[in-house]
């Protein structure tokens, strides 16, 4: 593939991560009001003035891993566990003043704006225009996302090697489609949605629950393309929600 920068392999380690929010929890009018019909102690101000506490709730305590290139990292766990937010840390989508803590290197180093630069997050969500084909949407993103030093036919050629690398080369002309426009599959938006991160051809890329709303077949397929792209040296962390023996298999 032509790629606008050679890929640049590095070990990923996160130790000790964890991640903490306050929340805030309004006493309610009604919890007041029942007090005055259960002839409970209570004050104007109460009615009036709802008070309101601030509690810590821990979303990671202590996760600590390590990614190397040409291995896939799943993480599994149930809803509510906090996979999404251990992939926005380790993408540097969490800042260290807003409740991360804990350390996450790259070589041994703290990452760095270079870095994140090549690094993709494919969200669980894909967002995409119905209205253009897979070719168009993978060319537009490239024409917007490579830089300015690139000509118009350069980044027109990497977007087609994406097409090619990631297999939709049968869909490239097929409009992507929305629930009021029969459009390409399921598993084909997600390549799509991929293939708008490997265009700046990233050292590490980051999947949060790719699976999901696919069948087994296509799951399968997904993560066979994900095994490829790890065997040419890249890094891919990936969370799973419910991986079937097939997906765990391919993993």
């Amino acid at each position: 593939m032509q790629f606008p920068k050679l890929l640049i392999l590095c070990v990923l380690q996160f130790i000790d991560v964890c991640y903490r929010v306050k929340v805030e929890r309004k006493k309610s009018r009604g919890s007041s009001i029942r007090k005055i019909f259960s002839g409970g102690p209570t004050s104007s101000s109460d009615v009036e003035n709802p008070t309101s506490t601030i509690r810590e709730r821990t979303i990671l305590n202590g996760i600590t891993g390590m990614v190397v290139p040409g291995k896939i990292l799943a993480i599994l766990g149930p809803s509510g566990s906090g996979k999404s937010t251990l992939l926005n840390a380790l993408a540097g989508r969490i800042h260290h003043s807003r409740g991360l803590t804990g350390t996450i290197l790259s070589n041994n180093q703290k990452f760095t704006k270079p870095i994140l630069k090549r690094t993709g997050f494919v969200a669980q969500d894909d967002v995409l225009y119905p209205h253009l084909t897979v070719r168009e949407t993978l060319i537009f993103c490239s024409l917007l996302r490579l830089p300015n030093s690139l000509s118009k036919k350069k980044k027109i050629s990497i977007a087609e090697s994406v097409i090619s690398e990631l297999g939709l080369m049968k869909c490239e002309n097929t409009v992507i489609g929305n629930s009021f426009l029969h459009g390409i599959s399921g598993g084909e938006r997600k390549r799509v949605s991929i293939g708008h991160e490997m265009l700046i051809n990233p050292s590490l890329l980051i999947l949060d629950e790719p699976t999901s709303g696919l069948d087994s077949t296509a799951a399968f397929r997904l993560v066979a393309t994900l095994s490829a792209l790890a065997k040419k040296g890249k890094m891919i962390v990936t969370s799973v929600h419910q991986p079937s023996s097939t997906v765990s298999d391919a993993i």
